[in-house]
């Protein structure tokens, strides 16, 4: 009796964790870059290829110690070397709910080769960092 006890709720705490954890299957984040508490990384998920030389991606910041993730969908030109901030949305780093956002569309900006946003631009268009 105490086996199947064990199984069961083995099985009821793992569908739970599953349907309350959807988001998380939608996420492929990978590490970027840290300073302290807080992570930079690409959503491998959302890499969307325009054309040879832009695509769209999403660069998550998440800053543990106040548990909040901010998730910038950007529009980068890797040939020019140019970036645009589409859309900013805050979370709650845990639970993932909506703090804030803006679809402000921002003005393309330059980025350095050793940026942040080179960094992310090298990881798409390369597949790892060096």
């Amino acid at each position: 009796m105490k086996k199947f006890q064990t199984i069961y709720f083995s099985i009821i705490f793992t569908a739970l964790i599953l349907s309350n954890c959807e988001i998380c299957f939608a996420e492929d984040l990978r590490f970027i870059d840290a300073n302290g508490d807080t992570g930079y990384y690409v959503d491998a998920s959302t890499i969307q290829i325009e054309s040879d030389s832009v695509f769209r991606v999403d660069l998550d910041i998440i800053r543990a110690s106040i548990n909040q993730m901010e998730v910038i969908n950007l529009r980068i030109d890797h040939w020019n070397k140019t970036y645009e901030i589409l859309s900013v949305r805050t979370l709650s780093y845990d639970e993932r709910t909506e703090l804030r956002s803006d679809n402000t569309r921002r003005l393309p900006a330059s980025y350095a080769e050793k940026s942040l946003i080179g960094e992310v631009a090298h990881f798409v268009v390369y597949g790892s960092l060096d």
